[in-house]
């Protein structure tokens, strides 16, 4: 099994369900719009996204397997933090349903100024399978769901069935808590056990070789100054769906010191992105980390998609 390295770079510095899928690049400003059939640049206007699932792991006492070095990351404990109050998390009732796995506790204070321990949860591979499902055969019609993982990924050398020949994505996979891996594909048939075929799902993986992984048929990147798009495989998904990735698959994830607090680059730029812009749009989300995420160019995010924008059903 390989694992990708989350590494710090110590640098200063201060509708129907088609619909939605066009429209989910809002889903970090907690809505999730219904996309104007003719233009995947225009404004987006906004519907509210109902579950939240945010995955951070540091992984307090697990290594690599045959290798005496242990898997910790610091990143994601800072970037639960900033998700919780980017989403606006109160310790009381919300409106959003929150699933919060994580392997660390946290003191928080919300914004309603409630101060309250979050403690460390079961982040196993059995209860991230346990959480997702859940989720996808309870939740409503047109639900709108964010998933979130920030940890290691890695290419493992044989796929799902135990063989070494097959597409990049089938060997893909994120590292659960118990340092078991959970395959891209895996995740993507989870997601697909949604009861309505109008659930909407956007799902961000600030983890190293993550490009992919989920195996969406189409593949949005920057190319002479302009969003242009690509198929990357034919995988039929039967609801919505939205991968943001912070890497190619043979890349690396960074974490980055913000004001002397370590962050993911694909997390801290995203958040950034959304809070500076009303109307973000799909175009502009590509664009923005393709360009600020890391200019230097060693981590490079993507975005992949259930479907073509520019074809209509």
């Amino acid at each position: 099994m390989s694992f990708s390295s989350t590494k710090k770079m110590v640098t200063e510095e201060g509708s129907d369900g088609r619909e939605d899928v066009q429209s989910l690049i809002s889903f970090l400003s907690a809505v999730v719009p219904n996309f104007p059939s003719s233009s995947w640049n225009a404004p987006l206007k906004t519907g509210r996204v109902t579950h939240i699932v945010i995955i951070c792991l540091t992984y307090p006492g697990i290594y690599y397997p045959q290798h005496n070095i242990p898997l910790k990351l610091s990143a994601p404990k800072n970037d639960f933090e900033l998700l919780l109050r980017h989403f606006d998390y109160c310790h009381k009732q919300n409106s959003v349903q929150f699933t919060l796995l994580n392997d660390f506790d946290i003191d928080f204070t919300d914004s309603t100024g409630v101060e309250r321990g979050i403690e460390r949860t079961d982040t196993s591979r059995d209860s991230i399978r346990c959480a997702i499902q859940k989720i996808m055969c309870t939740a409503e019609p047109n639900a709108k769901i964010v998933f979130f993982f920030g940890g290691h990924g890695g290419i493992a050398e044989v796929n799902m069935m135990g063989g070494t020949s097959g597409d990049e994505c089938d060997f893909q996979t994120i590292i659960a808590g118990d340092g078991r891996r959970i395959y891209g594909k895996e995740l993507r048939s989870w997601f697909c056990e949604a009861r309505y075929p109008t659930i909407s799902v956007t799902t961000v993986f600030d983890t190293g070789n993550s490009a992919g992984s989920l195996g969406l048929p189409y593949t949005y990147y920057v190319k002479g100054g302009s969003v242009k798009a690509t198929e990357a495989s034919r995988n039929v998904v039967r609801i919505p769906m939205v991968q943001i990735s912070a890497t190619q698959s043979n890349q690396l994830a960074w974490s980055k010191r913000f004001e002397d607090v370590y962050y993911g680059l694909l997390t801290h730029s995203l958040v950034q992105y959304l809070k500076s812009n009303d109307q973000p749009t799909i175009e502009g989300l590509v664009d923005h980390l393709s360009k600020k995420c890391d200019p230097s160019g060693a981590q490079l995010p993507q975005l992949s998609l259930g479907f073509n924008l520019r074809i209509r059903p």
